[in-house]
């Protein structure tokens, strides 16, 4: 159960956890620069997300751990030390729970957010999530935090049991490690390579839209799949809607472990 309390907190109360950030790549300097605006026009900013950490046991250690708004802290650190806005105080919402529940959180939050996660850094923080904790979160639970879908979040449990029985250690990229135990050659490219080419692609794509001047979504879509070829264009449709193109066919991720059925019958997920 999540116990929430909006209260206010310095922000060197804080603390800055990584294993609760999922975002790859460097900071956006827009978005801090518009958050900071925001911040100075109205003098506040929706509540940052911090978990009163636990340890093992569910005792207190002392901590308090951002889990989301990262960009809001930024801001209203630096509009209070330029003297912009008055008082040290931060909106925060503060979260008493397990380390599970508080990773659920986090991973919900960031995937809403209005700076969200890439698909790829969704992917990679539930399989995170699966490594760490097993079967210790059920299938729809980590799939309605991360946005990836169910029979992903079964193919990742799978793939791990394949690492286990192979006694070898997972790359961390799930892209890399939903092929285990082929060996492939592929390298997917470093996060400043990717941003690259996706924004020189995405540029070549809109420059195209434009000069078709449709909004037609059937026509946009149809032409895709017609540029693409239909495997192509099904293997990013499925990337987009986190599943995975490639699975072998089997039904099995459709039965439900018997941990899913317990928390299916006591209807008692958070809601995030």
């Amino acid at each position: 159960m999540l116990d929430k309390t909006l209260t206010n907190l310095d922000h060197r109360q804080i603390a800055l956890d990584p294993t609760f950030r999922h975002r790859s790549g460097p900071n956006s300097e827009t978005h801090l620069a518009a958050l900071r605006k925001t911040l100075r026009n109205t003098g506040r900013l929706d509540a940052i997300l911090v978990w009163q950490e636990v340890d093992a046991n569910g005792g207190p250690t002392g901590r308090l751990v951002l889990l989301d708004g990262n960009y809001r802290l930024g801001a209203y650190q630096a509009e209070q030390f330029n003297g912009k806005i008055e008082g040290s105080g931060i909106p925060a919402l503060l979260l008493k729970c397990s380390r599970i529940e508080a990773h659920l959180a986090a991973l919900a939050a960031n995937s809403k957010d209005t700076l969200p996660l890439t698909m790829q850094e969704r992917l990679n923080a539930a399989w995170g999530l699966v490594r760490v904790y097993r079967n210790a979160i059920s299938k729809p639970r980590l799939a309605r935090a991360s946005g990836v879908a169910e029979r992903t979040v079964a193919n990742m449990r799978q793939q791990l049991r394949k690492f286990d029985e192979a006694k070898e250690m997972p790359d961390g990229n799930w892209l890399i490690d939903r092929r285990f135990p082929v060996k492939s050659d592929f390298t997917p490219p470093s996060d400043e390579a990717r941003r690259h080419m996706v924004e020189a692609l995405s540029q070549a794509l809109r420059a195209a839209l434009n000069e078709v001047r449709t909004r037609d979504v059937e026509i946009v879509g149809d032409a895709l799949q017609q540029a693409l070829g239909p495997r192509q264009f099904a293997l990013v449709a499925d990337y987009l809607g986190a599943g995975d193109a490639d699975d072998d066919g089997g039904t099995g991720w459709m039965v439900p472990d018997e941990f899913d059925v317990e928390l299916q019958e006591d209807h008692n997920y958070p809601d995030f």
